[in-house]
């Protein structure tokens, strides 16, 4: 076996053992271990295989001149040795003894790395310190030199300024994390809040349906008045509404392209009917079509190449060239207000459940995969719309209701690593003016809402003389009916929605319906004894309430499974006639005959999707409106057929007259809102009453709410003003 001259670290076994450190370890733990045990072994290494006589070994471990008992302390070093090397003399894994003869080291042994051997044998430092363990290595190992010998203490004082480096460095990591930890903790991002709340325009007669659009310096806007819509734009900062010169009669402005070069507008005839969409310079000129696309709401992408639009139940795509048209996705429910996140890869848009649902904001990718509802079920606000994002993406601001009473809201997209931020949504504003659509500028940090502030008064007018009387209600009362002998009334009051009856000169009020129970589309009995109303709770579905007109206990009347949306009294008092659907069976809207003392119920033939059913008088007709409110329609009882009566732009409330000979109707997109009636036997349609001049003098809407026995007309003033706000937004 040769020797070995040049290890600087030896491995047998478990153990590990460093020849210029003077170190033993096993498994990288380092053993304590006595010199002269230690000087043994390394001898033995050394030697590894050959016998080492106990002469050699007293040689190494006591020079000439040393007087010592040198079997005992040999005997006594090598039991140290063997028990620091767990072995046994009688059956040995390391340290044979060879009788009469010495030592041997028998285990098999591992070179790590090697020192070139360039000393004589022998030779031993002659250091300045005295270092007495340099010495005794030098004695042990001739191979290292003088200038190595020197060099050891230097190398070690390196490794121990490194480790205390080492130490400061992990001591100096602990107190940066502990410290971000606490202000992670107890400092979190502030939620966003508003700072200051201008008025930018004061014309009081904004239509929200057509928005807000803004370049940056200038914001557009649609104006109603007497059934007339004008395209208004105005500074961001305020000051005087000029009207735009558009090209189309009926002109919406929808969108800014990316780079302020052209508009995308529509064209319309009804507002609720999907319009052809163009592309218009913003300079001025003729507008072009965009492509094929027939919608509404369309919206560029960040980079200006696609535009994506609503078309009923659907989300379409089309370059911005009017090539490449495709759908996107389809949903249950109407879909509006699409809007792209900053970097292109999202879309967010609005799902309207309808009349009488709710409406929910959500969001897919830009190709259309992954749609889902971007808050859980149970969130609040529970009704949720219009929604964009601010310019730098981090917060993401929409339109929230609760009991029709509407803020604005904000949600946090962008994650901060430095400070715990909260995902929200966190309402901006609470009250007293309805706030809801709104839109970011290009710096990010100042949107504009719609600011609607309303009262409502309930008159009687005679169509003949355009006399009128108030009845006394509630400022805040938002639907109305009268009772059949003209003395009380019953109302839903805002903004909680509770239902209310009083006489009609406001005395004895009485609550019907508490928070949060709220009333819709009420309607008295024939002998006005009893109330039939929609009952609305968040996240329920709708149901149909009976109550006596003097209060007390409410009795729900649809058949287990099934909501309702609004209904109507036979003649005789005993049963209703109710639009109603079951989502599991019958998912579809569609008119039902319903007894409420026996639960027996049946559905209209071809009924589907109408709604607002009016019984006659005489109880041989049912006068019902289609979803879209163009057409009015007429269900004879006895013979189970429809017949159609009218159509126009919006029509609501129809009422019958008396003897039953015509049904009288309102068309809210008719320049006067005007209240027609039309004539059972002959179809024919004629205007009874409009507006026009109480809509240029004192009131933004009126309502049609009822018929008197007289052939008085009852109609709800709505004397109220819708103007743009700007918010100047903190968003941390």
């Amino acid at each position: 076996m040769a020797r070995i001259a040049s290890a600087v670290t030896i491995r047998f076994g478990l153990f590990e053992v460093d020849l210029g450190r003077g170190t033993l370890a096993r498994h990288g733990t380092p053993l304590r271990i006595q010199e002269q045990p230690f000087r043994i072994l390394e001898l033995l290494l050394r030697q590894q295989g050959e016998i080492v006589t106990r002469d050699q070994l007293c040689k190494v471990l006591w020079p000439e001149g040393t007087h010592v008992n040198f079997d005992g302390s040999l005997n006594a070093a090598l039991k140290k040795l063997r028990a620091a090397l767990q072995d046994d003399a009688e059956n040995p894994r390391f340290i044979e003894t060879v009788p009469r003869q010495g030592y041997r080291f028998v285990a098999p042994v591992h070179v790590i790395n090697d020192v070139p051997a360039t000393f004589l044998a022998g030779q031993v430092a002659n250091m300045e310190n005295g270092d007495a363990a340099l010495e005794v290595r030098l004695r042990l190992r001739p191979e290292f030199s003088q200038e190595l010998s020197a060099g050891a203490p230097w190398d070690r004082q390196r490794a121990e300024r490194a480790q205390r480096w080492f130490d400061y460095l992990l001591l100096t990591v602990a107190i940066v994390f502990g410290s971000w930890v606490l202000f992670f903790i107890v400092y979190p991002v502030p939620r966003p809040s508003v700072q200051r709340m201008n008025r930018i325009t004061n014309a009081g007669r904004i239509d929200e349906w057509g928005g807000i659009v803004s370049d940056g310096t200038r914001i557009f806007f649609l104006e109603r008045g007497a059934g007339r819509w004008r395209l208004m734009q105005t500074s961001v900062e305020g000051g005087n509404a000029e009207v735009m010169a558009a090209p189309f009669e009926k002109t919406r402005l929808f969108a800014v392209s990316p780079d302020h070069s052209q508009f995308l507008i529509g064209q319309f005839t009804r507002r609720d009917d999907e319009m052809p969409l163009w592309l218009w310079p913003v300079q001025g000129g003729e507008p072009r079509r965009l492509g094929q696309a027939t919608g509404h709401d369309p919206a560029w992408s960040p980079d200006g190449t696609q535009i994506v639009f609503v078309r009923g139940q659907n989300l379409y795509s089309i370059r911005g060239d009017g090539t490449q048209l495709r759908q996107l996705v389809h949903l249950e429910g109407d879909l509006r207000a699409p809007a792209w996140s900053p970097d292109g890869e999202n879309i967010r848009f609005t799902v309207d459940q309808g009349e009488y649902g709710t409406s929910s904001i959500w969001q897919m990718t830009a190709d259309g995969n992954g749609a889902h509802p971007l808050l859980p079920s149970g969130t609040q606000p529970s009704d949720q719309s219009a929604g964009n994002w601010t310019a730098d993406g981090k917060y993401f601001l929409f339109s929230g209701c609760e009991q029709y009473k509407c803020n604005l809201w904000a949600m946090r997209d962008a994650w901060s690593w430095f400070r715990r931020s909260h995902h929200g949504p966190f309402p901006l504003t609470s009250g007293p003016d309805v706030l809801h659509v709104t839109i970011p500028t290009q710096t990010g940090s100042r949107i504009f809402a719609f600011s609607f502030r309303s009262r409502r008064e309930l008159e009687k007018l005679d169509p003949q003389t355009m006399r009128s009387s108030m009845l006394s209600l509630d400022s805040l009362a938002q639907e109305a009916s009268v009772s059949p002998d003209g003395q009380m009334v019953v109302y839903s009051n805002r903004p909680d929605g509770s239902l209310w009856r009083s006489n009609t000169d406001g005395s004895q009020r009485l609550r019907l319906s508490s928070v949060p129970l709220g009333g819709l589309s009420p309607r008295w009995s024939p002998k006005g004894e009893q109330i039939l109303f929609t009952g609305v709770r968040n996240d329920q579905p709708r149901q149909i309430y009976l109550l006596s007109s003097d209060g007390g206990a409410l009795r729900p009347v649809l058949p287990n499974g099934w909501e309702g949306a609004n209904a109507d009294w036979s003649p005789d008092g005993y049963r209703i006639v109710v639009t109603m659907r079951n989502l599991k069976i019958h998912p579809h809207y569609a008119l039902f005959t319903l007894e409420p003392t026996t639960a027996i119920w049946k559905e209209l033939p071809d009924s589907k999707d109408f709604s607002e059913p009016r019984w006659s008088p005489d109880g041989r007709y049912i006068a019902a409106l289609d979803s879209a409110n163009h057409h009015l329609a007429l269900f004879d009882v006895q013979r189970g057929k429809w017949t159609p009566m009218a159509s126009g732009g919006f029509l609501e409330a129809p009422h019958w007259s008396v003897d039953s000979s015509s049904i009288y109707f309102q068309d809210q997109l008719d320049d006067q809102e005007s209240v027609f009636r039309v004539d059972v036997a002959t179809q024919r349609v004629q205007r009874v009453l409009g507006f026009g001049e109480i809509l240029r003098v004192s009131a933004t809407h009126c309502f049609f709410s009822g018929l008197g026995r007289d052939g008085s007309i009852y109609v709800m003033l709505e004397r109220g003003l819708t103007d743009i706000y700007a918010l100047d937004i903190d968003l941390p």
